[in-house]
């Protein structure tokens, strides 16, 4: 699933003139003493924009993705990274849902000289009847450490790139789950899981080795001596760690596959 993705200059740009009909709108009635402040991002907004810009224009960048996972309670995970070409991280996307939701949450961080350089995050606070949807975003020095976080809010996602930013509390977003995604550790680990059969295909299940832990389902194209192993001892090699080689495929209606490439017992 993709949504819309506006610059950052488009949206500044936006929110200045909505704010400049609103102004000319007001005035009519308003005070002559009344002041009108327009918001005019800073230097370093946008001389790190300008650079996230540049990233997200850079068609050479190579886009790899890790495993797509979820869980029973509806939770799902899956990152993506575009990397240069001398193999170095540019850009990481982490898109998730939390239990029960619906709405699909991100992070995206950008890169520069090998440093967590910005941070972009949307997500949803509170349920259903009382949430709200929050934008933010963080700069860092070449110490990753944030130095400036700006923030605005809406009650609809599709509201927000018609909120003004504002000045917020510094916050230092973590890259850690995602890089644990992508190198299939901890709670993204791959232990095998089991087979499902759904004719004609095959699934292999790789995962946390956890009753309520995150999985993630491949199509098997080809029986080889792990999987014959597998299946012939399946009971007893479920936990048993599994290194997994995969290719993501389209299908039908948007629908994606994952298709099992190789594997190795770990």
């Amino acid at each position: 699933m993709q949504r819309a993705v506006f610059s950052y200059f488009t949206i500044l740009l936006i929110s200045l003139l909505l704010v400049g009909c609103q102004d000319d709108k007001d005035s009519v009635d308003a005070p002559a003493d009344v002041e009108f402040s327009e918001y005019v991002p800073s230097d370093i907004q946008l001389s790190y924009e300008a650079y996230a810009t540049k990233v997200d224009a850079d068609t050479t960048l190579r886009r790899g993705n890790s495993l797509y996972y979820s869980r029973e309670d509806g939770a799902t995970m899956e990152v993506f990274i575009h990397v240069n070409d001398k193999d170095e991280t540019v850009k990481i996307e982490e898109i998730y849902s939390h239990k029960g939701s619906v709405s699909l949450c991100s992070n995206t961080f950008y890169f520069k000289n090998g440093k967590k350089y910005i941070s972009k995050e949307l997500f949803e606070v509170g349920d259903a009847a009382s949430g709200h949807f929050v934008e933010r975003i963080s700069y860092y020095n070449e110490k990753e450490a944030p130095i400036e976080t700006l923030e605005r809010k809406a009650e609809f996602e599709d509201q927000l790139e018609f909120e003004e930013f504002k000045t917020a509390k510094k916050h230092d977003c973590s890259t850690e789950r995602a890089f644990m995604v992508l190198n299939q550790e901890g709670e993204f680990a791959t232990t095998f899981q089991g087979f499902i059969s759904e004719e004609p295909y095959l699934y292999l299940i790789v995962g946390e080795n956890e009753k309520s832990g995150f999985t993630s389902s491949l199509v098997v194209q080809y029986i080889d001596q792990t999987i014959q192993k597998l299946q012939t001892y399946e009971k007893e090699m479920i936990g048993k760690g599994i290194q997994v080689e995969f290719e993501t495929l389209s299908g039908n209606q948007g629908y994606e596959y994952q298709i099992l490439l190789s594997t190795r017992l770990r």
